[in-house]
Parts: structure tokens; C-alpha cells; sequence
């Protein structure tokens, strides 16, 4: 079996884009001590394609990125913006 570090959890406390999704489901990996291709297998995805998700490319499909969240337990939420905002968070 392979040696899995694990990685670094990432700082939450700004927006949240690809990079830092791709950082937490990274992290929820290792934590796990799951090797890329068993979190692929998971996710019933390529390696490449599950490789794409932690990487934080903006080309990943929408539909990739909740198979990911979904194996991983990673929860995302929407917030309405306060009232008189246009600003969503």
C-alpha cells in the first residue's frame, strides 16, 4: 500500500473558488490516506478527471465537482445577501 501525506487544510476564511475546493477535497483525500486512484475509483471517475478536481481547474464540469463533493462529505452552501445587497456570498 501506498504512503499518503497529508496535505495542508486550507484557509476558509475567504471566498471559496476551484483552487481552494480543489485544496479541501485534496485534504479530505489524504486525510483519509486514500491514494488518487482509489479516490478516483470512489468517484467513479478517470484519475486524470479527478486529478482535474483537486488541481482547481475551471474547465471541471459542474456535475465531476459534486461527484467529488459528494464521496468526500464536502458540503457546499448558498447564502442569500443581506437585505439591500446585491452582493451573493
Amino acid at each position: 500500500m501506498r504512503q499518503v501525506t497529508q496535505s495542508t487544510k486550507p484557509d476558509l476564511s475567504n471566498p471559496v473558488d476551484m483552487k481552494t475546493l480543489g485544496a479541501m477535497v485534496r485534504y479530505r483525500r489524504t486525510s483519509l490516506g486514500m491514494t488518487l486512484e482509489d479516490a478516483a475509483g470512489l468517484c467513479g471517475l478517470s484519475k486524470q478527471a479527478y486529478n482535474n478536481v483537486e488541481k482547481g481547474l475551471l474547465t471541471v464540469k459542474v456535475d465531476t465537482l459534486f461527484k467529488v463533493l459528494s464521496a468526500f462529505g464536502v458540503a457546499l452552501f448558498l447564502q442569500e445577501p443581506s437585505e439591500g445587497s446585491d452582493d451573493w456570498v
